[in-house]
């Protein structure tokens, strides 16, 4: 029983389980008054291969669990949350293009004149990070 115990602790503290948050549902009274468009020319298409590289970018980028700051500084505060960027993508040869671009002045109300505080990634079908910058 000790050996599994110990087994257990071990695998739990070696990040080889991923915790997923689940989002809260709205109560029925709140769905029953959304309705869904019509899908088609204004909607954009992400394939399964894109949305697989943009998971794993993402999952990388602001890993599973990272809970919101209470640092003092408030770009760090705010690039620190995941709402606060876009992400465009690119569907390569067998690869996925993704590009994290933060909106600190227009989603943070801050004057950022900082130099790209974005990342880019490339992940492949597979779902290997084959290069990240």
């Amino acid at each position: 029983m000790r050996s599994f115990v110990v087994g257990l602790s071990l695998l739990l503290s070696s990040g080889c389980v991923h915790i997923h948050r689940k989002a809260p549902i709205a109560p029925p009274e709140v769905a029953e008054r959304i309705q869904f468009p019509q899908w088609g020319k204004s909607a954009t298409a992400v394939t399964g291969s894109q949305l697989k590289a943009l998971q794993i970018a993402m999952d990388d980028f602001r890993p599973p669990g990272s809970g919101a700051s209470t640092h003092e500084d408030a770009l760090v505060r705010c690039l620190q949350k995941i709402e606060n960027y876009d992400a465009w993508v690119v569907r390569g040869e067998g690869l996925t293009f993704i590009h994290f671009t933060p909106e600190e002045g227009e989603r943070c109300g801050l004057d950022s004149n900082a130099v790209d505080l974005g990342v880019s990634y490339a992940v492949s079908d597979d779902g290997i990070i084959l290069k990240r910058e």
